[in-house]
């Protein structure tokens, strides 16, 4: 009995253990940690039948649809049970661009590792994604033979995904405003226009379509002021047993976001590392430190090693090292007028993480991409407020959008926000010397 107290004592005067160690578990459990060991399969190359279940929605190109599917079986001389994901490129036909995550097909084909495109290894990268090769799947290849009673949670996240995609549909929104919408507050990129995200990323603002630190700050910047009654209750937020309650619902919260946006990797990301931030919070703990980085990074690369090849890690990595190394504490400029002092802090403090931002990730821009945009200052500051009233209307209508007359009192000013949006990327990636191309 004596020895159940002391570890219960332990627990308390430890609360970070009580959300950190069931998180790893979790994260452990996940069935990403054989992602590669499921692209290392003999049936590459030599054309077989397979069975195979979809994981995601199907995904328009030129001239196919392109699905992710999980092969759970294939048939030589007899079927044998396998594992192995791959992305199928089937011929357009009203019946392909109906199916569901979770339905079964059959198919003949031949999967194979695909061919670098220039320099770049599109063979490697995929199998870093985990899937193992791609097909080619005619109109009289494949058919299907049911669906799958298998629960998954990613497949429950992206079938959310679709619905709320669709929510923005059914307000009216449409067009590059739908894509921009999509891809910036729910991470959904198929529906992004490529001159749309050739502009964003020409203008310095590539990071704002993909769901990663920019957007899990937002979220938790609204989701801490109406906890904190926009810092009224501050007080009451000090007290230990409050700062608990409202630490655990906002982390809660974020991984609710996280499942909401498909858990991306980028995403993931950032919510692990505003877990471990919150969990330094209820502790007394100095939240931004390079220890919290680095044991997010340690949190990540245990599960997914090959995330450390991955170029939204590093520049997320780099930019978050580089923001606390230069910049680690918020700078006030004294202004008597305080409604001038609080915009003029802001922008400030903007541009100073933006410059440290810049630093840190510029190395792997240039060897990346072989390319700088030059106006990434005139950039954050417009496009990251707009960003962030953009993204605050969409959760409100998504929220509370099922009452009726809201959600399309709201979608009117959504959609000429993120047209706005789009405009301004447009026009400073039109500017004389935007872009420095090595």
């Amino acid at each position: 009995m004596n020895k159940y107290r002391q570890i219960l004592s332990y627990l308390r005067a430890r609360p970070f253990l009580v959300l950190l160690v069931p998180l790893m578990v979790v994260i452990l459990l996940l069935p990403d940690k054989w992602l590669l060991r499921d692209t290392e399969v003999e049936w590459l190359g030599e054309e077989y039948t397979f069975q195979a279940r979809i994981t995601d929605y199907p995904v328009e190109r030129a001239k196919t649809y392109r699905l992710t599917a999980l092969v759970t079986a294939v048939h030589d001389t007899a079927w044998e049970a396998t594992r192995g994901r791959v992305y199928l490129y089937m011929a357009k036909d009203s019946t392909v661009a109906a199916l569901q995550p979770n339905e079964v097909i059959v198919f003949r084909g031949k999967v194979r590792r695909p061919d670098s495109i220039g320099t770049f290894d599109y063979a490697t990268y995929l199998r870093r994604q985990g899937i193992a090769g791609t097909a080619y799947v005619g109109t009289r290849k494949w058919h299907a033979i049911g669906t799958s009673s298998r629960w998954s949670l990613r497949i429950a996240a992206k079938q959310l995904q679709h619905r709320l995609v669709n929510r923005y549909r059914e307000v009216g929104i449409s067009g590059n405003e739908l894509g921009t919408l999509a891809a910036l507050t729910l991470g959904y990129r198929e529906e992004l226009d490529p001159g749309v995200r050739q502009a964003f990323q020409r203008a310095g603002a590539a990071h704002v379509l993909a769901v990663s630190g920019l957007h899990t700050g937002i979220i938790y910047g609204v989701l801490w002021a109406l906890l904190t009654g926009f810092g009224l209750w501050t007080p009451l937020y000090e007290q230990k047993w409050r700062r608990r309650v409202l630490s655990v619902v906002i982390i809660v919260a974020m991984w609710g976001y996280a499942l909401l946006t498909g858990l991306t990797p980028s995403v993931v990301r950032s919510v692990i590392m505003v877990t471990i931030m919150q969990t330094a919070y209820m502790c007394y703990r100095n939240p931004l430190s390079l220890n919290s980085v680095a044991a997010a990074a340690f949190l990540i690369l245990m599960v997914r090693p090959t995330d450390l090849y991955s170029v939204s890690f590093q520049l997320s990595f780099a930019a978050v090292t580089a923001i606390l190394l230069i910049c680690p504490k918020a700078i006030r400029i004294p202004i008597r007028q305080k409604w001038l002092s609080v915009p003029v802090n802001w922008a400030v403090n903007l541009m100073m993480v933006s410059i440290a931002a810049q630093l840190g990730t510029m190395p792997f821009t240039l060897y990346y991409f072989r390319q700088c945009s030059n106006y990434f200052l005139l950039t954050n500051l417009l496009v990251i407020l707009l960003a962030t009233i953009v993204t605050m209307l969409a959760f409100a209508l998504l929220t509370v959008g099922w009452i009726p007359g809201v959600a399309s009192i709201l979608a009117i000013p959504l959609d000429g926000l993120v047209w706005v949006l789009n405009s301004v990327t447009t026009w400073i990636e039109q500017l004389p010397g935007a872009v420095t191309t090595l």
